[in-house]
């Protein structure tokens, strides 16, 4: 019995091996006799991987030329008619938006990069790049001390980089810094609309989605032979202080509600920057509409922010939606400012130190600068087109580290912040009954990270004395406080006015 059954395996054994041996060499192709890259044939194993590879790089060859005649038909075909596939986005586990009609002109999705463009990165301190491309790190278009370079200047550095104003290119890279997103890249963008620039894209997506497109990464940037760049300027893509206030133009105050809370232009509206933006990219053009529903196409927009960088976001939205859109800053209106007529004489907290938990009582007095010594210029210092003020000490995207700018308390780094009383919120308990001639104050309570930790609104007692109280719940340590100070639309903020430690 041991024997028969012993003879019967072997037979059934054999009888199998027999089978896959004839199986086999048919899984190495499909039914229709095509190549199958995914059924090894385990009778010819060499043979089988050299046909793999030239399966492989045939398939590769068919996807070249698909993209290759997308793209030639997107760039011929009326924007109107221009529709972009869906694609997978391994980066995100979805699928990338569909862009159509000026949005696929101006966005650019990896696979839609062709061998001819130029890949201008412009991260500030990037550690991977796209094969190829040059390298300009955005905060160079900012001369020493924050000021805008003028055009000159810019043109100079794009062809030091090899680029100039004939060569397409597609703008990649981000501000990791500042919170990542396409802001920078879109500013540039901009930039080089201003300078003339035709044959311009913005990469719809972060280098991890080129990557996960299977496409090169390389450490470095590359370098390219120096040319001429000569601009041809486009004015009306930049807001004066005159247009602005003459122009007739809706105006969108694209920071966020908190610092539109306490100032913006007079007769803005705000639409935060974060609005246009979903997923670190635009959205999609049928979203942006609801964004825009309360503006008339009609009529010109004028959007601006501390220094333009996160305002160009909505610029962008706004162009490719069909408005009128031109860029301003919030640093050019107060530079425009009749100058601020107060100055602050002194700065206190009782009880100081103050333990964790319990309250505080800030105090703050101020008296009039003499007039006399104040020489304020009546013809205003409008930007012109070859030299934009956008003073910024500190980030140039946010503004972080300026006291005449706001920062952006939505990151770790806000710190400093002015606005206009024309917008600022009116509490019901305000002690003294409060106008546009009156000082408004605010006390911001800034932690050693540089955040903004606290703010308080300082009522009036007397005179030009204001005090507010600041329930001090937060961990030991020691706490700078900022003053704001606003009046009749003009503003300072007194930065480190005094100290306030929290003990445990």
């Amino acid at each position: 019995m041991g024997n028969g059954k012993a003879t019967a395996f072997a037979s059934a054994l054999t009888l199998l091996l027999l089978c896959l041996a004839l199986a086999h060499p048919a899984l190495a192709g499909t039914e229709t006799g095509e190549f199958c890259p995914t059924c090894p044939d385990w009778t010819d194993m060499d043979g089988w991987l050299a046909k793999k590879e030239a399966y492989e790089q045939e398939q590769q060859q068919k996807a070249q030329l698909e993209k290759e005649a997308i793209t030639l038909t997107t760039q011929n075909a009326p924007p109107e008619q221009v529709q972009v596939p869906p694609e997978s986005n391994p980066a995100t586990g979805g699928i990338s938006r569909v862009r159509t009609g000026n949005f696929a002109q101006a966005l650019v999705s990896p696979q839609e990069v062709l061998s001819d463009d130029i890949v201008l990165d412009i991260s500030p301190s990037a550690t991977r790049y796209i094969e190829g491309a040059v390298n300009i790190n955005y905060e160079r278009f900012y001369a020493e001390g924050g000021r805008f370079r003028s055009v000159g200047e810019i043109a100079e550095l794009l062809g030091q980089a090899g680029i100039s104003r004939n060569d397409s290119l597609v703008i990649a890279g981000e501000c990791l810094p500042c919170g990542g997103g396409p802001s920078p890249a879109v500013f540039s963008y901009w930039i080089l609309k201003y300078l003339g620039q035709e044959k311009v894209r913005v990469l719809d997506g972060s280098i991890e989605d080129w990557a996960a497109a299977g496409l090169n990464t390389s450490n470095v940037s590359a370098m390219r032979p120096r040319t001429d760049y000569i601009p041809a300027l486009r004015p009306e893509l930049l807001a004066t202080y005159d247009f602005v206030v003459n122009g007739g133009a809706q105006i969108v105050d694209a920071r966020p509600p908190g610092d539109f809370s306490i100032g913006s232009i007079p007769g803005a509206i705000n639409i935060p920057f974060e609005n246009v933006v979903e997923d670190e990219t635009v959205r999609a053009q049928e979203d942006l509409e609801k964004v825009f529903v309360g503006l008339d196409k009609a009529r010109p927009v004028v959007v601006y922010t501390n220094v333009g960088v996160e305002a160009s976001l909505v610029w962008f939205a706004l162009t490719l939606s069909g408005y009128d859109a031109r860029l301003y800053t919030w640093r050019d209106w107060l530079e425009n400012q009749p100058k601020f007529g107060y100055e602050l004489t002194e700065a206190r907290a009782e009880p100081n130190p103050v333990r964790s938990g319990m309250a505080t009582t800030i105090t703050a007095s101020f008296r009039e600068r003499d007039s006399d010594a104040e020489e304020i210029s009546s013809s205003g210092n409008s930007s012109s087109n070859e030299d934009v003020k956008l003073t910024v000490k500190g980030c140039v995207t946010c503004g972080f580290g300026s006291p005449e700018s706001f920062a952006n308390i939505d990151r770790s780094s806000g710190v400093a912040r002015i606005g206009s009383s024309r917008q600022a919120t009116q509490p019901e308990e305000t002690a003294v009954q409060e106008t546009e001639s009156s000082l408004l104050c605010t006390a911001l309570v800034i932690a050693t990270d540089g955040s903004e930790v606290a703010r308080t609104r300082l009522l009036q007692t007397s005179g030009y004395n204001y005090a507010g109280i600041w329930n001090a719940n937060v961990d030991p340590g020691i706490y700078g406080v900022s003053i704001l100070a606003t009046v009749s639309g003009n503003s300072e903020t007194f930065v480190d006015a005094l100290e306030i430690e929290v003990t445990a």
